[in-house]
């Protein structure tokens, strides 16, 4: 920016304005402004820092009296001299200032859509975990019934998955007091800078154990496999995901496990091949067929189909058998894909006597088409002309 905004027009608050005013008004601005929110707009990393440079100082009664008689000369903000877009520098400033204003009332819960990390004091759902599972293109197109072990945390059955041994329990943490979150200060030319990271005494849980499980080594849990029925519906492709509820990590403080999902992968099909909905072959025909016309027997997933071969079928072209593709259940009712046979004409590797004399006779009755015929003999008269010019 050219030139500095007065800070009272910056948050549009009058010089008279209460400090619940100056904070209803940056938070609007700074929700309007996120950079987050507005990733196509360079300006609005610019716009968030001046709103957020203004609240620095006017929400603060020592420099907003000197900023009401002396201007800018008479305050400094830490905003003043860091690139809007360098934006982590930025948050980092804003971090350490507004930490404290919005207790009860986060601000970076209403603005950003996060929370700072507090630790949980009631049950936590365990993890979810994700797993890929293959299965054959036929299993995918019928769909099947599956009994899988897979090897799940459970909680250790010595010391019930508390982690500490019989006797002994979980103990607070001394680093954080229980948080499982420390502020550390970091001084740097701007300032000191102060920043929420996770404890790592007591990674996060809050607590520790001083005299640990020998069985599970504290870790609380116990590797166990665990079978799990699959209902695979039929029509699933790559990628779908099948929710086995309650198979999931175990969770803390007595909450519920978490979800096991199976991400299904297909395997490829000798003859058949499949886009979206729909199934591809190629069809390899005799030539007489693609010229006179007929009829072929062709395999489908559902069973054979006669297929008709129209007259003068050229190569690469595609017939389709509507309806006789993938079956796929949905919401509205079966999806029906279609069955594309792409044509291509087959040509024998080996010859009978027979066959050859057949094929001489056939040649010599088929000249080439008359008009490809005079194309050839316009273009040889060209190049006599231009070898005797030459």
């Amino acid at each position: 920016m050219s030139e500095k905004r007065d800070y009272y027009e910056v948050l549009d608050v009058s010089k008279d304005a209460t400090e619940a005013d100056i904070k209803k008004s940056f938070r609007k601005k700074a929700m309007q402004y996120h950079p987050d929110r507005n990733p196509d707009d360079p300006e609005a990393a610019n716009k968030f820092k001046e709103a957020s440079e203004a609240y620095e100082i006017l929400a603060d009664s020592e420099k907003r009296s000197a900023y009401d008689r002396f201007g800018f000369s008479g305050v400094e903000s830490r905003f003043s001299n860091v690139n809007s877009g360098d934006f982590s520098s930025v948050m980092d400033i804003f971090n350490s200032i507004f930490q404290n204003d919005f207790s009860g009332d986060d601000i970076f819960s209403s603005l950003f859509g996060r929370r700072r990390a507090r630790r949980p004091s009631g049950p936590q759902k365990g993890s979810d975990l994700l797993m890929n599972y293959g299965i054959s293109f036929e299993d995918a197109i019928y769909g099947t019934k599956k009994i899988i072990d897979v090897p799940i945390k459970k909680p250790c059955p010595d010391c019930s998955g508390i982690g500490a041994e019989k006797g002994a329990s979980p103990e607070t943490c001394p680093e954080c007091k229980g948080a499982g979150i420390v502020m550390v200060s970091q001084r740097t030319a701007f300032g000191t800078f102060s920043t929420q990271q996770t404890c790592r005494r007591c990674n996060g849980g809050g607590e520790v154990i001083s005299k640990p499980c020998k069985t599970c080594r504290g870790t609380g849990d116990s590797r166990e496999d665990e079978r799990i029925k699959l209902d695979i519906p039929p029509g699933v492709d790559t990628g779908f995901r099948l929710r086995v509820r309650g198979k999931g990590e175990k969770g803390r403080l007595g909450g519920p496990r978490g979800d096991l999902y199976f991400r299904l992968i297909v395997d490829s099909h000798l003859f058949y091949k499949r886009q979206n909905d729909n199934i591809i072959v190629e069809l390899s025909i005799p030539y007489p067929i693609a010229v006179l016309g007929g009829d072929m027997i062709v395999p489908t997933p559902y069973g054979p189909e006669k297929v008709k071969i129209p007259k003068k079928t050229k190569e690469g072209n595609v017939l389709r058998l509507s309806r006789k593709g993938i079956q796929r259940k949905t919401q509205y009712g079966i999806n029906y894909g279609d069955f594309l046979i792409i044509v291509h004409y087959a040509i024998p590797g080996k010859l009978s006597e027979n066959e050859k004399e057949l094929l001489t006779q056939l040649k010599d009755k088929m000249p080439l088409p008359k008009k490809q015929e005079k194309l050839f003999q316009k273009l040889i008269d060209d190049s006599k002309k231009y070898k005797v010019n030459h």
